[in-house]
């Protein structure tokens, strides 16, 4: 089997691992970031998984020293901009204050992020940005006008603007409710989930598209059943404990393992089917600071020590 590998694979993973070493320290501010920008923990990691890919690809890019927590902010800020950009999203244009004092109120940081979710909703991105890079993550104008691509005259009246736009939103907006599944899916998970208890390997391979995608990044892609068969599905690991739950307005499996101290958050999962098939399984397997995250929402440790190689202890 690893005569399959490309030899360049290995030695990318090694430079992988350096690039985690140094940007390491700003992990989990960087997720919290996303997350608040995206208004979703589940499209947060998927912003955060995506900066980080862009930041490890252009670091051959790089002739003069990295701030490196600066340079992760800006691709994300930037990633997100361009994401609304193409859904058609407005970004609006502001024009620059000549002071650089807002006569709205500063936001208390704490009250901002029990808000932020929900207006991510209704202000634009710019405003979400600029507003959590200054008044959360502590940036000043200076740095933040290169993250968003705006003079520091016009960061400043992006700040005014959003803040007053947080002020008139407060209790406007709508609480989100949970969608609910469509019945032919539900059975389907249904059936899955209940393979899952049983550890019905057989019943659960049997229920994956032959071009099944296994999405387990930053860790893992696996783009058929055959290549599950012969990679992944072999570290299966201890006995689960696996239940369906809404966890932050979507239904997901959550993965359970009994360890020394009692069941442990292992995993997350969610599936897409197809004419009653699996097409695409994302697991968040990999996902440190979303599982770490989710563990506090359901009142349950995460595994802190798990093939291959994985130790989240310190």
């Amino acid at each position: 089997m690893a005569d399959r590998y490309d030899p360049i694979a290995g030695e990318t993973r090694a430079l992988h691992r350096k690039f985690e070493a140094l940007i390491e320290p700003h992990r989990q501010s960087l997720w919290s970031y996303c997350r608040y920008l995206t208004g979703s923990p589940w499209d947060g990691e998927d912003l955060f998984q995506e900066t980080l890919l862009k930041a490890f690809a252009t670091m051959a890019q790089m002739w003069h020293p990295v701030a490196y927590r600066s340079y992760l902010f800006r691709i994300a800020t930037n990633t997100r901009i361009d994401v609304m950009r193409r859904k058609r999203l407005p970004i609006e244009p502001y024009e620059e204050t000549e002071s650089h004092v807002s006569t709205c109120r500063k936001i208390d940081p704490t009250e901002l992020i029990e808000v932020v979710e929900m207006l991510v909703q209704h202000l634009p991105p710019r405003q979400i940005a600029v507003l959590l890079l200054m008044e959360v993550f502590g940036f000043v104008a200076s740095e933040v006008a290169g993250m968003v691509r705006m003079t520091e005259g016009s960061v400043y009246a992006v700040l005014h603007r959003a803040r007053a736009n947080v002020r008139r939103y407060w209790d406007a907006v709508p609480k989100q409710v949970p969608t609910e599944l469509q019945e032919t899916e539900a059975a389907l998970i249904e059936t899955l989930l209940q393979a899952m208890r049983d550890g019905d390997s057989e019943r659960i391979i049997g229920m994956l598209e032959e071009s099944v995608h296994n999405d387990a990044q930053p860790g893992l892609q696996e783009y058929s059943k055959q290549e599950m068969i012969d990679g992944s599905w072999g570290h299966r690991g201890p006995a689960q404990l696996v239940s369906l739950k809404t966890l932050w307005g979507r239904k997901v499996f959550v993965v359970l393992v009994e360890t020394d101290e009692g069941p442990a958050l292992h995993d997350i999962r969610e599936f897409e089917f197809d004419n009653g098939r699996i097409v695409y399984n994302r697991g968040f397997y990999f996902c440190k600071e979303l599982l770490f995250e989710a563990g506090k929402h359901l009142g349950v440790p995460v595994q802190l020590q798990k093939a291959p190689g994985i130790d989240w202890r310190s």
